[in-house]
This record gives structure tokens, C-alpha cells and sequence, in this order.
């Protein structure tokens, strides 16, 4: 990667700093809960900290992941394929500018016909499952539930609810001079561009893909001198490698499913159905099915040590799926778990297994290097800051955490590295920081996931990196306060939902 535009770069141990003046332009990709706050942040720095805010949205509307997308959608079983990675399945878009020499500002194409993932996994039913002053932004920390007063009542909300905070969050925004909001918008290329600014040695410039009308895109491209990134990890689908998987998908396309393509549990009505995964959404769906299911069966992977989840009578567990076998002339089907038993022509399989992490934008930037294997970003320390450049820094990469409150913690920190008040400890230090990670979690989900456990020393990480001069405390948002009993507060509520779920 090329050098960065820093202060004291000669020497890899020395801190990481920008100039005060370096960052005026700043874009942010994506109108969920890490673009609410990022953009919220940023603002909220001194009057003279940045001149021109652009919060990018692909979707015609904000909220992120919370939006509901009510129309049934088919797993696209020839593109989410098993064991594939985000650059399989998710590839970056041909950048029309690179193929011509016209000097025209916006380009005209045909509409793209390539899977972008552009739905949301949100589905009827969904509720949070984080209590709400955690859930929440510290300076706006109830939800908006008309008629409900009773704190108990609202600790658990439904997810429209949620978009509809996020909605007002950014919006209330929008009529700052210095901010733009473009919905319809989506991010296809960044890349590195000589700055005319001396001081500077680079900008990024950033090309957009619109809707023109039903068959045609509009493309045109815009500089800055830093970018979030806060498109979150709930988009494109990971399905594990399984011995058989793909020849299933093959002829049997409408078999396999994705989680992030349900909806509701009417179409599994009289069916027998095999969900794959425990953790939230599979926990919904197993449950949610069975109302109107034949009979479902959960596949969990640490069996074993999982108690019954449910008392309904048509559900039931298994160990993990070892293989599927296609049966001779033409009758089907069946699955292999590991403890020896099979099942013979079940009608859905639903993978509630999680995403690939993907940025494809970022990837002729990095030569394909952002993400390892769909499943971490190897070069974020502390989740947020690209080590060989910072100027392109995160906003909810963490998983599991405490939700909103992570995530305004990022924020802070990155509006105050942006802003130039702050400097990133040395870039061996961060390197120290991301092997320590590495040998710890290794290459699998737990690298990103900021649990209960781990969510105070995490945030008071941040806190410590984004410390500054005791002059300059009022300008700018503060951190929040977040306290032991908080956490603790959080854990039983935790378990008390839990409980409920268990016994549904």
C-alpha cells in the first residue's frame, strides 16, 4: 500500500497523526446505526473541524439492517454457493470510468444485473435483544414506543422500531449546511488521487452507482479526504462447505435457504425443515417456524452441551450436518448428521450461518486484501483504524457487542483522530496489537466479537486512545460513562431473555 499522509511517517514507532486541517471532506458509507453516529459525531466537533459531511445510502431508505423488506426473496443458490468467500460471491463492480476517455462527469449505464445483496435480513417477528439503554445512543436513549411508559414494556422492541430511531437520528441531521444525505447511492470503487493540496499528498475519490430509472444506472464520482466505512456485516451470506452441499444446491435450488431471506413462517406451512445454526437468528427461526411447521429440526453444533431450546413438540435437535447424498432415480435426497442419523427429503434447509464480511469497493484499493477469507479484517486495529491508513476508518465492525454503544465509542474515537485532536499510537504498536488478536482468536468470528466479557476494557480502550487536552473537553461529544453495574445490568437481562426463549 502506498505511504499515508501523516506526520512523523519516518518512523514506524513514532505516534500516527494528522495535521488539524488535514480532513475537511469526510464521506460515510451507509445509513445504519454505525452512519447515524458517525455522522452525529463528526458534527458535533468543533464548527471549523469539517466542511463538508456525505453520508452515502444504497437503499431508497435509512435504518441499515433494520429495514424491512416485506416481498418474499429467493436464495440466489447459483451465486450463494457453499464454502465460497465474499470475493466469490460478492466481486467489485467494473468501474465504467477506467473504460473510457471521455472527460463527462456521469456516465450512463445499462442497469446491473450482478446480486448486490441490497435486502436486509430483517423479518417479521424480529425484536431486540439488547436492553434499551443499551441499544440506544447515550444522548437519545429511550425508544420511541407511543403509549408505553412502563420501562419494562420497552426494554424489547420490535425492529421497525428500531429503523425508525436510526430514521430520526440521521435525519435530524440533514439540515445541517455542512451534511448531505443521498439515498439510492451506492459505493463501487475508492480510490487514491493526487491532491492539489500540497499539504496533502492524496484525496479518495469515491464512484457512485444511482438508479436512473428501471434500466438504466447513472454513475459519477466525488473526493474526499476521509472516509468511515459503516456498512456493518449483515449482507452478503455464508453458507460452510458441507460434503454434497453444492450438488443439492444444483438440482435442488429451492431446497437450500439463506437466513437473511426469510420473511415470515407462513411458507413453511405443513413442512419439515432443518435450521442450521443456533446463535440469534437461528434461535428465531427454529422457534418461529414450528407455529406453523410439521416438524423442524435445529442443527447445533456443540450439541452437546445445548440444553433443549424449546417445548414445543415439533422441534427437535440434531448434531451438525456431515453430508449430503443425492438418492438414485430421481427420489431425492438426504442428510447426513453426526451421530449417524438421516433424514430423507426434508422441504427447506435453512443456513442461519452468518455473513462474509465484504467491502468490494475497498478491493482494487487493497488488491483484494481488506478481508481474510469472508471472515475478519485483518488490518483494523481495534476494529475501527486501518493500520496503513487511517483515513479510511471503521464503524461497526464488532460483533456481539453492546450493540449502539459500541459503536458511538468508534465514533468518538474516529471523529477525534479525523478532527486532528488525537493521535494512534505507533503503527507497531497497532501491528503488536492485531497479532496479539490473531493468535488469541485466529481466523473465525470470535476476532471481531465484543461480548459481555469483553465490552468494558474494549470501550475503555477507545476511551484511552481517544484522550485529549483538558482545553479542549467541551468541543466535541464525550464519551459516555458505562460502569460495572451497567454491564452487569446487561448480562441478566441477558439471561432473564433468554430464559423466556427457552421456555416459548
Amino acid at each position: 500500500m502506498p505511504s499515508i499522509a501523516l506526520e512523523h511517517l519516518d518512523n514506524y514507532n513514532d505516534p500516527v497523526k494528522l495535521a488539524s486541517s488535514q480532513v475537511s471532506t469526510v464521506a460515510i458509507i451507509g445509513g445504519g446505526a454505525s452512519g447515524a453516529i458517525a455522522l452525529d459525531s463528526l458534527l458535533k466537533e468543533s464548527p471549523s473541524a469539517f466542511s463538508k459531511i456525505t453520508l452515502f445510502e444504497r437503499r431508497k431508505v435509512l435504518g441499515g439492517v433494520w429495514a424491512l423488506d416485506r416481498t418474499t426473496i429467493r436464495t440466489p443458490n447459483k451465486i450463494v454457493k457453499s464454502g465460497l468467500t465474499n470475493l466469490d460471491t460478492d466481486p467489485q463492480l467494473t468501474n465504467p470510468f477506467h473504460s473510457t476517455s471521455s472527460t463527462e462527469k456521469f456516465i450512463i449505464t445499462s442497469k446491473n444485473q450482478q446480486e448486490r445483496f441490497e435486502e436486509t435480513p430483517s423479518y417479521s417477528g424480529i425484536k431486540t435483544n439488547i436492553i434499551e439503554k443499551m441499544m440506544t445512543y447515550s444522548d437519545t436513549n429511550k425508544w420511541d414506543v407511543p403509549g408505553v411508559t412502563n420501562p419494562d414494556d420497552r426494554k424489547y422492541v420490535d425492529g421497525l422500531i428500531v429503523q425508525k430511531y436510526i430514521d430520526s437520528y440521521i435525519s435530524r441531521n440533514v439540515s445541517n449546511d455542512k451534511v448531505q444525505l443521498l439515498t439510492n447511492s451506492t459505493i463501487e470503487d475508492i480510490e487514491r488521487i493526487p491532491s492539489p493540496n500540497k499539504e496533502i499528498p492524496y484525496k479518495f475519490r469515491l464512484t457512485v452507482r444511482s438508479n436512473l430509472n428501471e434500466e438504466q444506472d447513472i454513475w459519477y464520482q466525488e473526493d474526499f479526504d476521509a472516509v468511515v466505512v459503516a456498512t456493518g456485516h449483515y449482507h452478503v451470506p455464508f453458507i460452510p462447505a458441507v460434503k454434497g452441499l453444492n450438488e443439492l444446491q444444483e438440482q435442488f435450488p429451492e431446497v437450500i435457504q439463506h437466513a437473511k431471506f426469510y420473511r415470515d413462517p407462513q411458507p413453511y406451512k405443513d413442512e419439515t425443515v432443518v435450521v442450521v445454526g443456533s446463535r440469534a437468528s437461528g434461535a428465531d427461526l427454529t422457534k418461529f417456524i414450528a407455529d406453523t411447521a410439521k416438524i423442524v429440526y435445529q442443527s447445533i453444533r456443540n450439541l452437546e452441551n445445548t440444553k433443549k431450546l424449546s417445548k414445543k413438540p415439533n422441534l427437535h435437535t440434531k448434531p451438525i450436518i456431515t453430508e449430503y447424498q443425492i438418492l438414485p432415480n430421481n427420489e431425492g435426497f438426504k442428510v447426513l448428521f453426526e451421530d449417524g442419523s438421516e433424514l430423507v427429503n426434508p422441504d427447506r434447509v435453512i443456513y442461519a450461518t452468518g455473513y462474509a464480511f465484504s467491502f468490494p469497493y475497498l478491493n482494487r484499493l487493497t488488491n483484494n486484501g481488506i478481508v481474510k477469507d469472508g471472515r475478519i479484517i485483518p488490518q483494523l486495529y481495534q476494529h475501527t483504524f486501518l493500520v496503513n491508513d487511517p483515513l479510511i476508518s471503521f464503524v461497526g465492525v464488532p460483533i456481539d457487542g453492546v450493540s449502539f454503544r459500541v459503536f458511538e465509542y468508534q465514533a468518538i474515537t474516529v471523529s477525534r483522530y479525523f478532527s486532528g485532536k488525537i493521535a494512534l499510537p505507533s503503527r507497531s504498536e497497532q501491528v503488536d496489537w492485531i497479532s496479539k488478536r490473531l493468535d488469541e482468536k485466529g481466523i473465525t468470528r470470535a476476532y471481531h466479537t465484543i461480548g459481555v466479557v469483553d465490552a468494558l476494557s474494549y470501550m475503555h480502550g477507545l476511551v484511552k486512545i481517544g484522550e485529549i487536552q483538558q482545553e479542549k473537553l467541551n468541543q466535541g461529544r464525550q464519551y459516555p460513562v458505562l460502569t460495572e453495574e451497567d454491564i452487569a445490568t446487561y448480562r441478566a437481562a441477558g439471561e432473564l431473555l433468554r430464559k423466556f426463549w427457552d421456555e416459548r
